[in-house]
Formats: C-alpha cells, sequence, structure tokens
C-alpha cells in the first residue's frame, strides 16, 4: 500500500501535490526550499523538512540515493555543495547541482530527494574521482539492489580542471564513456540505461550533441529530458548529464514510443517500464506532425503534456494514478501560475511529489513548459 503524506500543504494545495510519497520502498519526496534569506538557509530548512517526512515514512536520511540542488545564483554554489556535505558527509547519494533561471516564490535553493527504505546497509557507493566529492558528501554513483543512480557528470575533474573547456561536443562525448565505465564498474551494462538527463549551458544553445551521445542513448534508446539551464558549474562546462539504470533493463525493459520520427532521431523513448516501475521522458504539448499544442499557453501546455504522460504511463500497463513524482520546467516566472492551475486540474487527485523549476528557454520559443514524471506500484 502507498503512502502520501503532506509537508507543505499551502504550496502543495497550490500544485496539486503531495509531499513524499512512497511505495515498495521507494520514497520520493517533492523539491523543498525552508525559510530563510540565503540559499544555504533554505536548504538546511528543507533538510530538515525531509528528514522530518522521511522519519514519517519509516526512513532516514541515510536511505536517500540521489539529491538534487537547485540554484538561482552561481555564487552560492560552493556554500550548497559544502552545506550538502555536512548533512550527508557519510552517506554520499549521487547529486546534481544545476543553475536555473528562478525558483518559485522567490526561493535561491531548492533540494530534491530519493530514498530507498533500508538501503543505508546494502548500498554499493563509487567515488569515481568526481570534484569536491569528499568535501560536499556524494558519490559518482550508488547501487541498491539493481537500481542504479549516476550523479551529474561534467568534464570538471577532481583537480578542478575543466577538459575541453567551450567544446560541447568533446564533452559529451567524455561524459558518456565515463557514465559507462560507472555503470559498468557496478555491474550493469550501458544498455541498463532506462532514464537520462541532459542539462545544458545556455550559452551552448543550438549546439547539436546528439551523436557525442551515443553511447548513453543508443540502441536502448531510454527516457530523456533536455533541459536549458543557465549553468552547470564552471562557465567553461556546457552539459551535465544525469542517468538511472536498472541491472538486466537490457533484456527486460518495455519501450514505448510516441511514434514521433524526433524520438527516434535523438534516440530516446516516450516512457520505459522496466518491472513495477515506469519511466516517463521530459514531455511538452509537441504533436505527432511536429505541431507545438497551445503556444504560448502555458495552462492549455500544462494540460496537454500530461496528456501525453498519462498515454505513456496506461500504454505501459499501469494507471494513471500510479504516478509518483513530477518534474516542471517553466519558461517566464508569468507561467507559474497557470501551470500550477494546470497541475493541480489534472493530478490533484493523485498528489504526486512535484519539482517546479524555472529555466530560460525549452526547445521552440513557443514552448513554455516541460514535465518528466515517473509512475510506480506495488510488486
Amino acid at each position: 500500500m502507498s503512502q502520501r503524506i503532506s509537508i507543505d500543504p499551502a504550496t502543495e494545495g497550490l500544485y496539486g501535490a503531495g509531499g513524499a510519497v512512497e511505495v515498495a520502498g521507494r520514497i520520493f519526496v517533492s523539491g523543498l526550499s525552508g525559510d530563510g534569506d540565503t540559499a544555504v538557509a533554505q536548504f538546511q530548512g528543507a533538510v530538515d523538512q525531509s528528514r522530518e517526512a522521511l522519519t514519517r515514512l519509516g526512513s532516514s536520511l541515510d536511505d536517500v540515493v540521489r539529491s538534487r540542488i537547485f540554484y538561482t545564483e552561481p555564487s552560492d554554489r560552493d556554500s550548497l555543495g559544502l552545506a550538502h556535505g555536512t548533512a550527508f558527509l557519510n552517506i554520499r547519494p549521487a547529486l546534481s547541482m544545476t543553475q536555473v533561471h528562478f525558483l518559485p516564490d522567490g526561493a535561491t535553493s531548492l533540494f530534491e530527494i530519493e530514498a530507498v527504505q533500508g538501503s543505508s546497509s546494502s548500498r554499493t557507493t563509487r567515488a569515481y574521482d568526481m570534484p569536491n566529492a569528499a568535501d560536499w558528501g556524494y558519490s559518482g554513483a550508488v547501487r541498491v539492489g539493481d537500481d542504479i543512480w549516476v550523479s551529474g557528470v561534467t568534464t570538471l575533474q577532481a583537480s578542478g580542471d575543466c577538459l575541453f573547456p567551450g567544446d560541447l561536443p568533446e564533452q559529451a562525448r567524455w561524459i558518456t564513456g565515463k557514465i559507462g565505465a560507472m555503470i559498468g564498474s557496478l555491474g550493469g551494462r550501458r544498455t541498463d540505461i532506462v532514464s537520462a538527463r541532459h542539462y545544458t549551458n545556455v550559452a551552448y544553445v543550438g549546439t547539436n550533441t546528439v551523436d557525442e551521445r551515443l553511447g548513453v542513448m543508443h540502441p536502448h534508446h531510454p527516457t530523456s529530458a533536455g533541459i536549458t539551464v543557465q549553468g552547470v558549474g564552471d562557465r567553461r562546462l556546457g552539459e551535465m548529464i544525469e542517468v538511472e539504470a536498472i541491472m538486466g533493463a537490457t533484456e527486460s525493459r518495455r519501450n514505448l514510443s510516441s511514434g514521433r520520427p524526433y524520438e527516434e532521431d535523438h534516440h530516446y523513448c516516450r516512457s520505459v517500464a522496466v518491472g513495477d516501475v515506469v519511466y516517463i521522458s521530459g514531455t511538452t504539448s509537441v504533436q505527432l506532425d511536429e505541431r507545438v499544442g497551445s503556444p504560448f499557453d502555458a495552462y492549455g501546455q500544462t494540460l496537454q503534456t500530461l496528456d501525453w504522460i498519462q498515454w505513456g504511463i496506461e500504454n505501459q500497463g499501469f494507471l494513471y494514478s500510479d504516478i509518483v513524482c513530477t518534474r516542471t520546467y517553466v519558461v517566464g516566472q508569468e507561467n507559474l501560475s497557470p501551470v500550477a492551475r494546470g497541475l493541480k486540474e489534472a493530478l490533484g487527485e493523485y498528489r504526486p511529489a512535484s519539482t517546479v523549476v524555472g529555466v530560460p528557454a525549452l526547445g521552440r520559443p513557443n514552448i513554455l513548459v516541460e514535465i518528466e514524471a515517473l509512475a510506480a506500484r506495488e510488486n
């Protein structure tokens, strides 16, 4: 029996979300920002809220396998990393830190986690010479059972050097190779990758790295979200990629394409199911004929996007009510309210964990909303 609890009723009511959701031992906590005037204070408050939520769900911070920090000011990155290290020094989840354009309610940091009940004593972690890993309290990759979470990988080295500065294709090629090696060292194969996220620095928008990312994306075609962000750390870094893999997914995965040629050309699927979990790609309102549904209309795009997400879940044999978390990327602060209205209208009955962040651009000028999702059910 799944559990859904509230953490911040006012915000959750606005977005039709739950604070945290537990199903089959996996816990998804909404993006949180605590009180405080600084990004670090907001992060620390979010950690406290997350700790309390995990306790209510029979877990603890020790069970966290992935954490994400979204922040708006580049000057806050190092202090947030160190604050993460203070909270997670002995836990070392996979970590991604992403500079975004804006956050709801004027926040300057937002913290999101995933945990697996009882995993603190059974996990395998690897550092992989990730930059600042010791001080920032994270691992390059974490394995629990058959599941593998890989941190956001860039070409920044533990020494502080940046490989291929300013050369996005070469960065993407190197990152792809490293991710494959990381998964391999934990006993998996790159074809076990089920979900990938590509965060691209806005300064590099328009640079095509489809061929350079083939090692992560082909021939297995995971779900994918390609998101333009303000930055991924050092300004010389153009891309950060994070992935999830499941041991044995090469043979057991069920890939579902919407039929858009774009998906085939870019080597991803609309949804991928393995066992009792469905991953849904970053989805917009683009239709099969490549027309953008509800152009420049954030509310209409939210509803049409969620229609596609429902299609991707139900055509894998799951119920729409199995949706447990969403991550929504929004262009323009003025669009937060219509997006919230659409999310509440479509998902308020199910109350998935929810994270909403602002980005400078999406795939086309008239696209204002992109949403990722995950559905899960009891074994």
